[in-house]
């Protein structure tokens, strides 16, 4: 249990100013009674499940912070951390864990995580939290380093944008294939880009050929995107990876 019943938050404490949250937990009942208690103080809240869940979300919102549990199905919370915090550089992030040891709070940390809170946890300083990691994402100016202005893959309107406000038209297998590597942690495997342009049709209709052709094509479009340091990077013997952030927008 995340919450600690014991200690119940004061009915008198000021609502502080609306902010958004998402809450990355694959425990339902744990999820819930953290939404309960951020509703309760006037944060608007949102779940997920897992980091696939947690992706898909995040590319048609932005929250201002994520409070994310470290034990998660498929992708540690540590790795989805170093994802978050490479992709929203300016984005309150929360770890959550029954793990006390000093060694995985530092890693947390080293992760991005801007606090590691230990379970059980108290309302009143989950509030606590919450108010001044929302106080420093509403307070700080947008940046001006081209480095942390993120590229966009938009998927509807099947076109790539740069930070600079050139645009790339896409064809649909080229967005399939930009999404697929934005929203991966590392790098996408051969078989992780085969399986998604492949569809509903059957395996052997899409192969590493013809995935080699694709991303042949698509790093000749962006050639001209080089000098922003923008291009799908081969991951030998693997798969592919992007050199920079990719954000997913679903218009």
């Amino acid at each position: 249990m995340t919450v600690d019943p014991q200690h119940n938050i004061n009915a008198q404490e000021p609502k502080p100013v609306m902010g958004t949250v998402l809450l990355v937990e694959d425990n339902m009942r744990v999820s819930e009674e953290l939404s309960l208690v951020l509703e309760s103080a006037g944060y608007s809240t949102k779940c997920a499940y897992d980091g696939e869940h947690m992706r898909a979300m995040l590319s048609t919102y932005t929250p201002h912070i994520v409070m994310l549990d470290l034990n998660l199905p498929s992708e540690d919370g540590i790795s989805l951390c170093k994802w978050l915090r490479n992709i929203y550089p300016q984005l309150g992030i929360v770890m959550l864990t029954a793990r006390v040891m000093g060694s995985e709070r530092t890693e947390g940390y080293q992760a991005g995580a801007d606090v590691y809170l230990t379970k059980p946890t108290r309302p009143d300083e989950i509030l606590a939290v919450m108010r001044n990691l929302l106080r420093r994402t509403t307070n700080t100016p947008p940046s001006n380093d081209p480095a942390l202005a993120c590229w966009t893959v938009h998927i509807k309107s099947m076109y790539l944008s740069s930070p600079e406000t050139d645009v790339l038209s896409l064809t649909p297998k080229e967005t399939i294939t930009l999404t697929t590597l934005a929203q991966s942690s590392t790098h996408c495997t051969y078989e992780d880009l085969i399986d998604k342009l492949g569809g509903e049709s059957v395996r052997s209709s899409f192969d590493k050929v013809r995935l080699e052709v694709l991303i042949s094509r698509l790093r000749s479009k962006l050639f001209n995107f080089k000098g922003q340091a923008f291009e799908i990077k081969t991951v030998h013997g693997s798969g592919y990876r992007l050199s920079a952030p990719l954000k997913v927008k679903s218009n």
